[in-house]
C-alpha cells in the first residue's frame, strides 16, 4: 500500500498513542507486580512473626517447674508453676494472700483463713495454660509487632483474639459454671481479648505475658489486666 505524503500527518499522533498505551500497560503491570509482591511479603512476614511467637510460647509450655510473678492492679504475687499446678503468695491491701492449685484442688487463704475460690476468674490459669490456649488459636490470630515503652529494651507482639473466638476463650477461662456458650455473637463483639508477649531481643527469651480483657457494659467500658513476669 502506498501512503501519500499528505496522509503522514497522523503517524506521529499514532506513535504517541501507541507509546502512551505501552507505557500505561507497563505501569499497570508493574503496579500489579508490586501489589502481588506486597501481598507475598506481608504473608511471609506474618508467617515469620507467627513462628517467633510459637517459639516464645514453647518456652512456657514445657513441663518443667518455673518461677513467676503475677501483677494484679498494684499488687505482686510470686510463686512457681509446673503445668496446671502452681502456688502464689503475697501481700494484698495489708493481708497475706496465698493461692495453691494441684490438679482440681484449689486452696485460697487470706491471713490463714480458707476462702471461696469460685469467684477467681482466669487468674487460676498458669502461664503455661494461657500459652497453650494461645498456641491453639495462633493460626487465626495475626501477630502485630509492638514497641516497648517501658524502657526495658524488650521486643513484643500484640495478638488480638477475633470476636469469633472470644466465646470459646471465655468458656475455657471461666469453666462450666458460667453459661458462656449461650452468649450471642452480638455480645461477643462487645468483648475484646488481647495478649501481649514481651521478650529479650538478643536471647529470644520470653520475659512477660500480659492479658487484657475489655468489655462494654451498660455501666460503661470495663477493663481488666493480668500480667505474668517470667
Amino acid at each position: 500500500m502506498y501512503i501519500k505524503p499528505k496522509q503522514l500527518w497522523w503517524l506521529p499522533s499514532l506513535f504517541l498513542v501507541l507509546f502512551a498505551l505501552g507505557t500505561l500497560l507497563g505501569e499497570l503491570h508493574n503496579r500489579l507486580d508490586i501489589k502481588e509482591a506486597h501481598v507475598i511479603s506481608t504473608t511471609q512476614r506474618e508467617e515469620a512473626d507467627r513462628a517467633i511467637v510459637a517459639s516464645l510460647l514453647d518456652q512456657v509450655t514445657k513441663d518443667t517447674e518455673r518461677p513467676f510473678s503475677v501483677f494484679v492492679k498494684d499488687y505482686v504475687l510470686s510463686g512457681k508453676y509446673k503445668g496446671e499446678n502452681f502456688q502464689l503468695a503475697g501481700e494484698i491491701a495489708g493481708h497475706r494472700f496465698e493461692l495453691q492449685k494441684e490438679a482440681e484442688q484449689v486452696n485460697v487463704t487470706i491471713d490463714g483463713e480458707i476462702q471461696d475460690h469460685q469467684a477467681l476468674p482466669y487468674s487460676l490459669y498458669t502461664p503455661q495454660q494461657h500459652a497453650a490456649i494461645l498456641k491453639s488459636k495462633l493460626e487465626r490470630v495475626a501477630p502485630l509487632p509492638v514497641a516497648d515503652g517501658s524502657g526495658q529494651g524488650w521486643q513484643g507482639y500484640r495478638l488480638s483474639v477475633p470476636s469469633t473466638e472470644v466465646t470459646d476463650l471465655l468458656s475455657m477461662w471461666l469453666g462450666p459454671s458460667f453459661p458462656i456458650k449461650d452468649m450471642t455473637q452480638r455480645l461477643a463483639n462487645q468483648i475484646a481479648v488481647e495478649y501481649q508477649l514481651w521478650y529479650d531481643g538478643p536471647t529470644r527469651e520470653l520475659r512477660q505475658l500480659e492479658i487484657y480483657l475489655q468489655m462494654e457494659t451498660a455501666a460503661g467500658l470495663k477493663q481488666d489486666q493480668l500480667r505474668f513476669r517470667l
